[in-house]
């Protein structure tokens, strides 16, 4: 029997909530930053990524509220977090998938470490999997040398024959999630080169290859599982499109039990399927020292409901909960406190087909005219999306849908949202022929799609405020579609509502490298392929010089997808934490819109 992209993978009793899951893994989006290596790594030559500082990363705010005072911290035994959702929670970065993917973190290594330096994230050869990388081959390949001493948790130690197995069985075209595939229809050749090295080789230049297999990155691109411990297991179901098709047969058996085959922080110990999993700190931890994680087990538990989880605060039953804006005065007015993750995800207005200029139908594509797409920005009032949010502490108008954040490589203020100037909305309006509104959209409704969270509180709410201002500054006549999330991606990626704007979220990233590859630098690409931003986009993925350099090639690529202005945004929300009182410090990294850096947490007695 064959079964599709593991809808059979896990336990059966998992298996009516994992399918639904899935149905989404294909067209998820994803990808958080890239920055350089860390000052820390080890001589290079002149080709390697090692040496360059990071541009400065914003810092976790917290909230006036003060925390209470910090006794002398001790491990507990057991530390308990809540989230909305997480992914597929597969523990194979072939198939998983997920923005919040804590419950890979608390389990697994990357191939690149990252840290937080003087408040900017950069890639660490201390803390991955790789000791070292280069860049190679006239800048078409990256070599990576592999680090002695790191265990799985069945006691094995890790090598560049795991490096390999996961290289050529999970980086494929086969991949659910569309940042991996991205990648692996760049590569031309895996390869081992030496007792600890392997190299991967590209069609061109991809100076952000080393941040996407990185956990920086927010995808599990760069995670290694045991080669040994995969070949041990028991067969079990052919999957569709999956080779070679006995190793896709074990993946079944791996994720009944994957705890032997990781080598992270922590063994999973049981898996209640969107409900719990259950950690147990790994004493073996290549990193045990540095991150030190003041708890001997972790509860990551999946609830949904936010009142249930402030609830669960307030009654002292959790000790960190992942809240929104709409909840932070109840948290504060009820004793607690909320620390800010910073540039967590950005609102990101798109639309696909703006380089058309007929849709499915024959009909006129309105956003293909330049002037149409910055007259409906300029006419969205940014500070009432802001004061929608909570203000400035919650949502700040800066940053460039995702491919060019404050904290990220190339960002400059210039790239920041356009004002609100009703006006100047007006006269493009009607330079490009419609004033007043007059014609626009052959007198038809223009739709804006969203749907309920959208990986943000209030988005049908924030849809309805641009909804609003481009009816009452423009004369559009313009309406929010409530849909699901499943299917307005469908929809929207097979370009059957080209030309209509979707509201989302999306989380920031410090190198856009990849997303404007995938969004406008490639024939297909899933916004609209622009051959001036190509040729930007290569140049800067080719760009392996000095951080001055890489930043100034990302700014002229950014620079030029500000100008054509095919999507936008007005700009990102800090993700709020609810934290306890046992918590007397934390330091989430910039650029996660998961619980980041849980290893820096200080806990009371």
């Amino acid at each position: 029997m064959t079964t599709k992209l593991f809808t059979r993978v896990l336990p059966l009793p998992l298996l009516a909530a994992a399918t639904a899951m899935l149905m989404l893994v294909g067209i998820a989006c994803g990808g958080a930053g890239e920055p350089e290596a860390a000052s820390s790594a080890p001589a290079a030559p002149a080709t390697a990524v090692s040496q360059a500082p990071a541009a400065a990363a914003a810092t976790a705010v917290p909230s006036p509220t003060e925390a209470p005072a910090m006794m002398e911290s001790k491990d507990i035994d057991k530390f308990t977090v809540m989230v909305t959702t997480q992914g597929n929670e597969l523990f194979n970065s072939k198939y998983a998938a997920g923005e919040n993917n804590l419950w890979h973190r608390m389990a697994q290594v990357w191939l690149v470490g990252g840290s937080l330096q003087d408040g900017s994230l950069v890639l660490d050869p201390a803390t991955g999997i790789a000791s070292k990388w280069e860049i190679v081959d006239d800048g078409l390949a990256w070599e990576f040398t592999i680090r002695p001493g790191i265990q799985f948790h069945n006691g094995e130690e890790l090598d560049v024959n795991d490096v390999a197995f996961m290289a050529n069985w999970s980086i494929t075209e086969e991949a659910a999630g569309v940042s991996t595939v991205r990648i692996a229809r760049e590569i031309t050749n895996r390869e081992v080169t030496g007792p600890d090295t392997f190299k991967y080789t590209f069609k061109e230049p991809l100076a952000f290859f080393g941040a996407a297999v990185s956990e920086v990155d927010n995808t599990a691109i760069g995670t290694v599982i045991s080669s040994d411990y995969w070949a041990s297991l028991p067969l079990g179901q052919t999957i569709e499109n999956c080779t070679p098709v006995e190793v896709c047969q074990q993946a079944e058996a791996f994720e009944e039990n994957p705890d032997p085959g990781l080598p992270g922080p922590f063994k999973v110990m049981s898996h209640r399927y969107e409900e719990e999993i259950l950690y147990e700190r790994f004493e073996d931890y290549f990193l045990r020292d540095q991150r030190p994680f003041p708890f001997q087990s972790l509860s990551l538990r999946v609830v949904p409901e936010l009142s249930t989880r402030v609830a669960a605060l307030q009654a002292g039953e959790v000790d960190i909960i992942e809240a929104d804006n709409t909840v932070v005065n109840q948290i504060q007015d009820a004793g607690g406190r909320i620390v800010y993750a910073p540039e967590s995800v950005h609102i990101w207005i798109n639309a696909n087909g703006c380089d058309r200029e007929t849709d499915n139908d024959g009909l006129p594509i309105m956003c293909h005219d330049l002037r149409v797409r910055q007259a409906l920005d300029y006419a969205i009032d940014k500070t009432k999306i802001q004061a929608l949010y909570g203000g400035s502490d919650a949502f700040q108008i800066d940053g460039m849908h995702g491919i060019g954040s404050p904290s990220g490589i190339g960002f400059e203020p210039d790239l920041g949202p356009l004002p609100y100037e009703p006006d100047k909305a007006k006269q493009l309006l009607a330079d490009a022929g419609y004033p007043d509104g007059a014609g626009f959209n052959e007198g038809r409704v223009f739709p804006i799609h969203t749907w309920t969270g959208a990986g943000a509180p209030l988005t049908v709410e924030l849809s309805t405020l641009i909804c609003q201002g481009w009816k009452e500054v423009l004369n559009i006549e313009c309406e929010v579609n409530v849909g699901e999330e499943v299917s307005l991606k469908e929809v929207q990626y097979a370009g059957e509502i080209a030309g209509q704007y979707l509201v989302r979220t999306n989380e920031n990233t410090y190198d856009g490298g990849r997303r404007m590859l995938g969004r406008y630098a490639r024939e297909g690409a899933y916004i609209a392929y622009d051959t001036d931003i190509a040729a930007k986009v290569l140049a800067a993925g080719a760009m392996i010089g000095t951080q001055e350099e890489r930043h100034q090639a990302y700014y002229e690529a950014l620079r030029l997808i500000h100008d054509k202005h095919y999507d936008f945004t007005p700009g990102f929300l800090n993700q709020p934490y609810g934290v306890s009182d046992r918590v007397a410090g934390w330091t989430p990294w910039p650029l996660a819109p998961y619980m980041s850096a849980l290893w820096t947490v200080e806990v009371n007695q």
